[in-house]
């Protein structure tokens, strides 16, 4: 099985946020301290625990960087994968999941061998709309299934894949080729990698790749911006005084009495 797992990273949420908040500077905070969100950390255990169980199993990572020397590709390499590559955020911005998706099917096209499994994390770094997986599945015809949280290779040619279906988790089997948007749990929490791979990453050069241009999607350009006006309010606000038990009899009260009757 050919396993392609796309990567995007998160500006670390332990450092704080610089004092302009301007993309720009929020670009640069995702390039000085980038960390791998928890859904695609849990995509790329996925990926491994795949290849624990089969050692024939190809990992090809492709990572949203922000230049060959970004920290993610190191961190990513260091699980000794069979071919860690970059594309660059600046040229196919997150945000734009249209255009994205279609560059990135054409790029899986050109792929040999084909991959059988595409894993990625459910949001698509710090743009966290969700909109990528879905777009991307259907950019490429393939069959998608979302917050999925394992995944075992069957007999076949087919995966048992267990997912968050509400407030239950149910198993479906899949045929491949599939799409797989990965969500977090402690079942999938993403391992430590071993030293000597981590001092082998340290030694790697790295390329950008440049993405085939996809189908032309429109361009959406902002044409200005202003404050929003705040809004005024028409009803009266009542403080309710005394203990939790008297507040929660004034406010009974109060729903009881308000508005239009049933």
């Amino acid at each position: 099985m050919n396993v392609l797992v796309l990567l995007a990273g998160i500006a670390d949420p332990k450092w704080p946020l610089p004092s302009s908040l301007a993309a720009t500077t929020l670009d640069t905070q995702r390039a000085t301290y980038p960390l791998l969100s928890p859904f695609d950390e849990a995509a790329l255990e996925l990926a491994l625990k795949l290849r624990d169980a089969d050692p024939s199993v190809q990992i090809r990572a492709l990572v949203a960087a922000s230049s060959p020397q970004d920290p993610l590709l190191r961190r990513v390499a260091s699980f000794r994968l069979d071919q860690v590559c970059a594309f660059e955020t600046t040229r196919w911005p997150a945000w734009n999941s249209a255009a994205l998706a279609s560059a990135l099917s054409c790029y899986v096209q050109t792929l040999t061998p084909a991959p059988d499994l595409l894993l990625m994390g459910r949001e698509f770094g710090d743009q966290d709309d969700g909109s990528l997986p879905p777009t991307l599945a259907q950019a490429l015809a393939w069959p998608l299934s979302t917050l999925v949280l394992e995944i075992a290779a069957e007999s076949g040619g087919r995966l048992q894949v267990a997912r968050q279906q509400g407030a239950v988790q149910e198993r479906v089997r899949q045929d491949l080729p599939l799409i797989a948007a990965v969500t977090n749990h402690a079942r999938n929490r993403l391992r430590h990698p071993l030293l000597k791979n981590v001092m082998a990453a340290k030694k790697i050069v790295f390329d950008l790749t440049a993405l085939p241009e996809g189908k032309p999607t429109p361009v959406l350009r902002c044409a200005g911006t202003a404050l929003a006006a705040a809004t005024a309010r028409t009803t009266a606000c009542r403080m309710l005084d005394g203990d939790v038990a008297a507040q929660a009899r004034a406010l009974a009260t109060l729903l009881l009495t308000s508005g239009e009757p049933a």
